[in-house]
């Protein structure tokens, strides 16, 4: 009777031992994957997927295994067991994501399509990008609402050229891209059904924006691309990207990785990081702001990107026979009354990037200064009186609809 007893129990730790490596296996990033439909994830999700799997497979191990082996497992639980706590910890602050509540950096609550769909988990995923001489590609994909064609853009295939076609490229980063809007919410689509509307049925309008594109990189695509689709004109909707980069870098020491801000997802960072971070900007010195002032905005000056990019934009359109215009585009720290949730994205971004707004506004001002073919957008949506902003850059549908129509009268002057 003992016997059969202890069998039994030997069999359910067994069976309960083979369970927990299921689970390890379905939380995996390989697991992940299979289930989300991700090709990959940020460190933060990698780290924590591997801490929990380790974690179970110890307990596994422990359960399956008898004698000094049993013993050894015990003794990786004991030593593991403050990892996978601080590791519970950081799950449950990703879920809860107190850091948004300390400093707010996104709503997505203001984008229509939240409302009733879900972004595609492969779009925020690294793999869906192919890496070429100076700029990225997308691979070719087709989901709800969203189509990458067989060259690697979220725009129309290329065709040929119709008699009296007048073709407009709109360069530039998620912004144009359409970083969480469906196709039809596009500045480049929407620009395209204003030109139609309004009667200029010979204009095709074709959307050359990449995520985390700088004007370096826009030029290079275009490059590319310009006679594929015979373009005639290019709008450069640009300088976010250019503006935030170079201050990160100038902001961070030398030899560290700049992080990213445009566009950072909320599985970009540890929580944990970012609540301590948070905290800290509530406290900023004015020793700090004088050293951004004396050693940060300085640098910015020597170093405007956008600046030498456009130059060689210029010089390249001059050469193709291209008309070029530059579009400085809106940042939120630049509205001048923020709206509804825009009121604390601002404070929130003032604090955790000290003096980010002074160096959007210097590194814009050259750039206005520099020819007369930049039109700043920076107070184009300050008419509103609806919240457009979802985070430092990136609108809603309805500001990219406010932004095309703005559009709309560059592109229509030179037709």
């Amino acid at each position: 009777m003992g016997f059969a007893v202890k069998t039994q129990s030997r069999a359910t730790e067994i069976g309960i031992g083979i369970g927990l490596a299921g689970i390890a296996f379905v939380i995996s990033p390989v697991g992940l994957r299979i289930a989300t439909g991700r090709l990959d994830f940020s460190l933060r999700v990698e780290v924590l997927s591997l801490t929990f799997v380790a974690f179970l497979l110890i307990w596994s191990g422990a359960l399956i295994c008898n004698g000094r082996a049993r013993r050894a497992f015990f003794h990786l639980i004991v030593g593991s067991f403050p990892l996978a706590l601080l590791a519970t910890i950081e799950a449950g602050a990703i879920a809860v994501r107190p850091s948004e509540w300390i400093s707010p950096t996104a709503d997505e609550s203001i984008l229509l399509k939240e409302k009733d769909h879900r972004w595609p988990p492969y779009l925020m995923s690294a793999g869906k990008f192919t890496e070429h001489d100076g700029f990225r590609l997308y691979k070719p994909w087709r989901g709800d609402g969203i189509l990458i064609n067989e060259v690697g853009l979220r725009t129309k295939s290329p065709t040929p050229k119709q008699l009296g076609e007048w073709r407009i490229a709109v360069t530039g980063g998620s912004a144009v891209w359409g970083w969480h809007v469906w196709d039809v919410d596009t500045i480049s689509v929407q620009l395209q059904q204003l030109f139609d509307r309004n009667g200029y049925h010979n204009i095709s309008v074709y959307n050359f924006g990449i995520e985390s594109a700088e004007i370096a990189s826009e030029l290079a695509l275009l490059r590319q691309f310009r006679e594929l689709y015979s373009i005639d004109q290019v709008i450069f909707y640009t300088g976010a990207n250019d503006a935030t980069q170079r201050y990160l870098e100038a902001m961070t020491p030398p030899g560290t990785r700049p992080p990213s801000l445009l566009g950072a997802g909320p599985d970009n960072a540890f929580e944990l990081v970012k609540i301590i971070r948070g905290l800290q900007a509530k406290f900023i010195s004015e020793g700090f702001l004088a050293h951004i002032d004396a050693e940060v905005l300085p640098k910015l000056r020597k170093n405007n990107s956008l600046i030498i990019g456009m130059a060689e934009a210029r010089t390249y359109c001059r050469q193709e026979g291209l008309k070029c215009d530059f579009v400085l585009q809106p940042m939120l720290l630049l509205r001048k009354n923020p709206i509804g949730p825009e009121i604390a994205l601002a404070k929130s971004l003032k604090q955790l990037e000290p003096r980010y707004d002074v160096a959007f506004e210097m590194i814009y001002g050259a750039a206005r200064n520099n020819s007369t073919d930049v039109y700043d957008f920076s107070n184009v949506l300050d008419g509103s009186t609806q919240p457009l902003f979802v985070d430092a850059v990136h609108v809603n549908e309805p500001g990219n609809r406010i932004i095309a129509e703005r559009l709309a009268t560059i592109g229509a002057a030179s037709n």
